[in-house]
């Protein structure tokens, strides 16, 4: 029987729209509102780093959530007043300051993604460790930007992830982990920046 690994939910209903997921059940935990994407985050990270969280520093940024705040030593949850930034309050943490970044489908909507993936990765820890759930990169071969609405856009990432941050270049170590979401059985992925030593 599906269950939601945030919270032990097992119904579901359908999702934003009346979206169904891919096996044509519903996507969307009702005990907690968790979406596919929520629950693809959480079983990955638990998988890589489940042993160590709860001697981590963590941020959690923008209003989806795939990681339990309790999970960590120390969390922090923030949101971004204005669409396309990142909050303002980042600025308070120094460098090397965070154990644990944790996004949710918030760097396709920033208006630099660029600057802020360096930010973000300028304030981990030498242990520390940034994981972004995309909206599939692995449906494109390239990462394209669509306009929206005056002031707005929306990047759809490519498989050229890591060339498009310069991971390379900036010494960064890229995984992709896919992981089945435990509520409808669909394959997503999730991808974690490390340091180099």
């Amino acid at each position: 029987m599906p269950t939601c690994n945030l919270c032990g939910g097992k119904e579901f209903a359908p999702g934003p729209g009346g979206r169904l997921g891919k096996d044509g059940h519903g996507p969307r935990c009702v005990a907690c509102g968790s979406l596919e994407r929520h629950r693809v985050s959480a079983q990955a990270l638990q998988a890589l780093h489940g042993t160590d969280l709860d001697s981590r520093r963590a941020l959690l940024i923008g209003a989806d959530r795939g990681a339990d705040p309790a999970w960590f030593r120390q969390c922090e949850v923030l949101q971004s007043p204005a669409p396309g930034s990142l909050p303002a309050a980042l600025a308070g943490y120094g460098p090397g300051s965070i154990d644990f970044i944790g996004m949710t489908h918030v760097m396709e909507f920033l208006t630099n993604d660029q600057d802020a993936f360096v930010r973000l990765m300028r304030l981990l820890s030498p242990r520390g460790v940034l994981q972004i759930c995309f909206s599939d990169p692995r449906m494109r071969p390239w990462t394209a930007i669509v306009p929206g609405p005056p002031g707005t856009l929306r990047r759809w990432y490519g498989r050229d992830l890591a060339r498009h941050f310069r991971c390379h270049d900036r010494r960064i170590d890229v995984k992709m982990r896919e992981t089945a979401d435990p509520g409808t059985g669909d394959v997503l992925p999730v991808h974690f920046f490390y340091h180099q030593p």
